[in-house]
């Protein structure tokens, strides 16, 4: 229900006690709360079956019409409700005594107010059908019904409150009625020769003094009680009028009351002074009816209790009273007082700025009076209890009569005197309307988010900042494997995985910090209370604050998640291994386009030398041969027959080096163990001749074993020793260094443009003195026949370099060089360190 409907609802402004307002804001279904305190007419509710009835299902009841049998069911007042276009008719177990047939009650229950209210009722059937109408609200007193107790049947004369249940638009929904059984047993018609015999029989031994006079207030009968009261014989009051015993400071409010009850039937209560026949003064409560005789004669009945004990306490309670008044109106709360009869006796400044009244304008008034009818009947049954002897304690939401509607936390307190008789009541009302509200707010929330709670399948848990106890549903509860739904928040952190805990708590005590936005969120592992297996969870929540902006209350979610997380993680793992096959199908791909890209670019050079250097040999074959031909040259023959084969020899050698590159573009597959400083030994060895003529020195450290091809490795090694012999200057011993060290294939990508495998490799640094090159021609001296240098002076096809780089790229390396012209040159080498498994470069 939202707050606008509790507002205007007339039978919201009261509940019982705080329970009483979670059976109202909780939603009842399945479990229908709201008879939870019903007795046995609730039970008897809750189990039949209401499907076909015009009410329809019982978990299709309006919330207004569930509240309002939740407050009558648990109510000891005999109470009664008739509800929507059916006028269906429901009571509490108080009200069960009225009905005739107590074999048959079961069938009252929802039938329209006509049928099931005995005929001894019919002028409240009328009643009822002139308000369902719209016709006008008032109180009955005196009513004559029959009741049954301890299996016998009396006359009983109630008095019966009707209040209006509003609906949202402001129409009549339904009526709530009260009944209360009057103080006194005063028969409804007098006959006029027994009125003696009958008040005599029925209330000689009360307390209570009893008079009857006629309509112009002249005494016609009184009980001895009344006699002994006033200090007169029956006879000395027989000759006089009401308003002659009446103190003359009250005689003109009780003559304007008296003369509304004769007018309008409207019975009262009043609380003023008689004059005795001493002289001395008394103190009265005076209950004033109007009964009838049989031939139809009105009668005022006077029921006179003597209050002068009390009042003269309460006159010593007033004169101390003062001292006390500074102190309670430095409390911000309402606090006023109440004597045994229900009459205000002091009350602070917030009483009054509430009530919008003045000075002691309440004092003296009773309860009733000061409230109205209305008011009252909603605060009766609390005061009832009270003046029984226990503290009461409920919740209100009413308006003061400045239209300001606010939520009050009452309290009474029965004041009693050393033998244990209440004599009055202290009453504390606290105004609660900004923890109410989010009370409220709270539960609105939860009530529109059960549908999607049932939906998603998600637990709901709350905690009490203040007691540190956690509520939690029955799904939260199995989810987490807690044998409770209210148990402290401690077991249910301890449930948190260790490694969780830390992030979890400090994310959940963040939330309740003052000026924070309240929200907490997180997705922790739990480990089952019970199954004792792992779950993960994801928790969602939001703190609550008061005016003061304390955390009062943090309310949330809580969701498995368990299944999608292993949903997840698979789905991850195969995105990853998905990934990684793509990665090393793209990287081979690359490695493949790499290739290709190098062996388009050798089948350039292929076409370079076959267009170029192939045809310069050629040529001069050609030439010479012409020359031979004609005969005409002057040149000697033997020295163009020279010159013919010289050019034959260099074309064959060009051939040569020419196919044993392109066996380097298909190489070999089939990789094996092998010991670089093996094969470089054995290098060295083959230019033993031309080491020992140029001096030439070779240092190297212990070099690497790696899976490759052995006779590629020696031709690597070879034409780099064969350059180093070959490009020194005279006069110069050739100088060679090896070294080696292994790194990894991200420090090795720093110095390739070209994609590389994924492993370690080995960077083989190979230096020599010699005559060194230009930097601008590092790229060149690896191209197939490239010459830096002139034939004649150093010989050679060319062709080395573009053989070691063809090679290095076989075994998936690369290879690069350094150099200054007449400082040596450098040429790095990577080669991968492939692991002996692998039996394909």
């Amino acid at each position: 229900m939202l707050l606008s409907e509790l507002e205007n609802c007339e039978n919201c402004l009261i509940f019982d006690a705080p329970n009483q307002l979670e059976v109202y804001l909780e939603d009842p279904v399945p479990e229908h709360l709201f008879l939870t305190n019903g007795g046995e007419t609730g039970t008897m509710i809750a189990k039949r079956d209401w499907s076909s009835s015009p009410l329809g299902a019982i978990e299709q009841w309006p919330e207004r019409f569930r509240a309002t049998l939740a407050i009558m069911l648990s109510s000891p007042v005999p109470m009664f409700v008739v509800w929507g276009k059916a006028a269906a008719f429901f009571y509490n177990d108080a009200f069960r005594p009225f009905l005739a047939d107590s074999s048959a009650q079961p069938d009252y229950l929802g039938k329209e107010f006509n049928k099931a209210l005995p005929s001894e009722w019919r002028s409240v059937s009328d009643s009822l059908a002139e308000i369902l109408k719209g016709g006008s609200v008032k109180s009955e007193s005196n009513i004559v019904l029959s009741l049954t107790r301890s299996g016998k049947a009396h006359q009983v004369y109630i008095t019966i409150g009707y209040s209006i249940i509003s609906s949202q638009s402001n129409g009549i929904e339904g009526v709530f009625a009260t009944c209360i059984e009057n103080s006194a047993v005063i028969p409804d018609i007098i006959a006029s020769n027994s009125v003696r015999s009958q008040l005599n029989s029925v209330l000689m031994q009360s307390n209570a003094g009893i008079a009857q006079a006629d309509i112009k207030g002249r005494v016609v009968e009184v009980n001895d009680r009344y006699c002994q009261m006033l200090g007169y014989s029956r006879e000395e009051i027989l000759k006089m009028n009401l308003g002659e015993l009446t103190h003359p400071d009250d005689l003109d409010r009780n003559m304007k009351m008296l003369q509304d009850c004769m007018e309008n039937g409207n019975d009262f209560l009043i609380t003023k002074r008689y004059v005795c026949g001493d002289g001395s003064i008394i103190w009265v409560n005076n209950s004033i009816s109007i009964v009838m005789d049989g031939h139809g004669q009105k009668y005022i009945t006077a029921i006179a209790i003597d209050i002068t004990a009390e009042k003269e306490k309460e006159e010593k309670l007033l004169a101390s009273e003062a001292h006390l008044q500074l102190l309670r109106d430095t409390v911000p709360a309402m606090i006023f007082y109440l004597d045994q009869h229900q009459r205000y006796v002091t009350y602070n400044t917030v009483f009054k700025d509430w009530f919008s009244i003045q000075g002691e304008e309440a004092v003296g008034k009773t309860v009733r009076e000061f409230l109205g009818e209305a008011a009252y009947a909603k605060t009766f049954p609390h005061l009832e209890i009270a003046y029984a002897g226990q503290q009461e304690k409920y919740e209100m939401f009413a308006p003061s009569r400045m239209g300001v509607k606010r939520w009050l936390s009452i309290v009474y307190t029965p004041h009693k005197d050393r033998d244990g008789k209440v004599i009055g009541l202290i009453v504390h009302a606290t105004d609660i309307t900004q923890s109410k509200l989010t009370e409220i707010a709270l539960r609105e929330s939860e009530f529109k988010l059960q549908s999607a709670v049932d939906v998603a399948q998600l637990g709901t848990w709350s905690l009490d900042i203040a007691t540190g106890i956690s509520t939690v549903s029955r799904r939260h509860a199995d989810m987490f494997g807690l044998d409770g739904t209210v148990i402290p928040s401690e077991k249910v952190r301890a449930l948190i995985r260790p490694s969780d805990f830390k992030r979890v708590t400090q994310a959940f005590f963040a939330a309740q910090k003052e000026g924070s936005n309240g929200s907490y969120e997180a997705e922790y592992r739990i480990i089952h209370g019970h199954s004792g297996k792992e779950k993960v969870i994801h928790a969602v929540g939001q703190t609550f604050f008061d005016e003061q902006g304390k955390a009062v209350l943090i309310s949330g979610t809580t969701r498995d998640i368990t299944i999608q997380k292993e949903l997840q993680l698979a789905l991850e793992n195969e995105v990853a291994l998905q990934t990684k096959e793509l990665a090393a199908a793209n990287r081979e791909l690359e490695l493949s386009n790499n290739a290709l890209q190098h062996s388009n670019e050798e089948l350039a050079q292929f076409a370079y030398v076959a267009s170029h250097d192939l045809q310069e040999p050629l040529r001069k074959i050609q030439i010479f041969a012409q020359m031979l031909q004609d005969g005409n040259s002057q040149r000697d023959p033997r020295t163009i027959i020279e010159k013919i084969a010289s050019s034959a020899a260099r074309m064959s050698r060009l051939i040569t080096d020419l196919l044993a590159f392109s066996r380097l573009i298909k190489p070999e597959k089939s990789l094996q163990a092998v010991d670089l400083s093996e094969v470089v030994q054995n290098v060295w060895n083959d230019f033993e001749l031309a080491v020992i003529e140029k001096k030439a020195v070779i240092a190297f450290e212990k070099l690497p074993v790696l899976q490759a091809v052995g006779l590629q490795m020696n031709q690597l090694f070879y034409n780099l020793v064969s350059n180093s012999l070959k490009f020194i200057n005279d006069g110069v011993s050739p100088q060679i260094a090896i070294t080696s060290v292994l790194v990894s294939s991200e420090e090795a990508a720093r110095f390739s443009s070209s994609p590389i495998l994924n492993v370690n490799y080995c960077h083989i640094s190979f230096s020599d003195n010699g005559i060194g090159f230009e930097k601008d021609h590092e790229d060149q001296i690896f191209e197939i026949f490239k010459r830096l240098h002139i034939q004649t002076i150093y010989p050679g096809s060319g062709i080395g370099l573009a053989l070691c780089r063809r090679i290095v790229i076989n075994h998936q390396g690369f290879m690069y060089a350094e150099s200054k012209e007449g400082q040596g040159s450098t040429f790095h080498i990577y080669l991968p360190d492939l692991p002996a498994k692998i039996d394909e470069a």
